[in-house]
């Protein structure tokens, strides 16, 4: 049996936090077994990663693992292409096709946001796990599969099932062992380690040598919240070695990768840069240029909560037992407007490609369909 530290390492499962210990001796634990798993944690903590080590730990090792991402794709297809579909099953329907669980056959199939499935499509989806049957889009014969499920999500799926937008008896059936990833804030003894692998993989796959990095620079990447996680963490150091081609990493060389907003609101022992442009003079890419957009709407969402709690805090909404309650009302009421102004502006900038606005957002299409009815934006997008 692979010790942990091999695993680590193997798979880039990098952690000496106990949170990652105690999930590496999971996977070592349940990956020989049949077990279903449910890997839950927030956006970019390395779910896919986990996913493929218990592959690859697997007795299935030696088939495959097909990756789904259910929140990527509209409803109305996700259906046919997990389980496929017959010829003439629908429109463009020309001829029969393999769904992903055939093609996971005797492997694993790897359901990534879970919690974005149609409640038709976790009620096939639930059958498939009690006894491996399904049938394809169009068709009333019944298939037979032999497929390990590891899914993953995001949300709350206890949340979601009280409130009935998720099946609790598929909830119950996925769940037969969770494994949780901490986001990289709850694991900031970890950055370190965590630079030095991805510069030195990256390094390697650019034949150069990495240098290593400084004390400072790792005090200023533990400051950050780092709200896309590991992932986020992954991609700066990526850019940086690459461009720098594997130089010493110091405090300052970190200035220009940071999110300008995000580097102002959440570090101001930073120097900040010589001009106070959004997007500097050299240019950037758009996607970039529309994400520190994003972060400035965002600032101005933290702002504007700071402001409301100094009035609070001075009793402009009143004294007494209603303060707290004042609070949070207004408080809502703040974020739901921001929030609605954010989405409009993703919306805008993308022009109306909810598929694009989802991502510059950082959420899935679902989700963001979901806030589009919320505040009825319909019409606009």
């Amino acid at each position: 049996m692979m010790d942990a530290q091999l695993v680590q390492l193997r798979y880039g499962l990098i952690g000496r936090s106990q949170a990652m210990i105690s999930a590496v001796e999971r996977i070592l634990q349940v990956a020989p077994t049949n077990l279903s798993i449910l890997i839950t944690g927030e956006s970019g903590t390395g779910k896919d990663v986990v996913a493929r080590a218990i592959h690859g730990l697997s007795k299935r090792s030696g088939n495959r693992l097909v990756s789904v991402n259910c929140g990527a794709l509209p409803e109305t297809l996700l259906e046919s292409e997990l389980f496929g579909y017959e010829k003439g099953a629908f429109t463009g329907a020309v001829e029969r096709r393999k769904g992903f669980f055939e093609t996971a056959h005797e492997g694993t199939i790897f359901l990534d946001e879970i919690g974005e499935m149609t409640p038709q499509t976790q009620v096939k989806l639930l059958r498939v796990l009690e006894n491996g049957e399904f049938s394809r889009v169009g068709s009333s014969d019944i298939q037979h599969v032999d497929v390990r499920v590891i899914a993953a999500t995001n949300r709350n799926l206890e949340l979601a099932v009280r409130e009935r937008d998720f099946r609790e008896d598929l909830y119950f059936r996925l769940n037969a062992v969770q494994i949780r990833l901490p986001a990289l804030r709850e694991r900031k003894e970890d950055i370190a380690l965590l630079v030095n692998y991805f510069g030195a993989s990256t390094a390697k796959d650019l034949n150069i040598s990495f240098e290593g990095v400084s004390d400072e620079a790792i005090e200023v990447l533990s400051s950050l919240p780092w709200p896309g996680n590991v992932r986020e963490l992954r991609n700066m150091i990526v850019t940086i070695v690459t461009l720098e081609s594997g130089k010493y990493i110091t405090a300052e060389m970190l200035r220009p990768h940071l999110p300008r907003i995000l580097k102002q609101a959440e570090m101001p022992s930073v120097p900040q840069l010589a001009d106070n442009k959004l997007v500097p003079s050299g240019g950037k890419p758009s996607d970039q240029a529309e994400r520190e957009l994003i972060y400035k709407t965002l600032l101005t969402v933290l702002e504007e909560v700071r402001e409301l709690r100094e009035d609070l805090a001075q009793g402009d909404f009143g004294n007494g037992g209603k303060a707290e309650d004042d609070e949070l009302k207004v408080q809502q009421l703040n974020l739901e407007q921001n929030e609605r102004q954010l989405i409009e502006l993703a919306l805008e900038r993308c022009q109306h490609s909810r598929r694009k606005a989802a991502q510059l957002l950082g959420i899935s299409e679902r989700t963001l369909y979901r806030k589009i009815q919320r505040y009825n934006l319909d019409d606009q997008s």
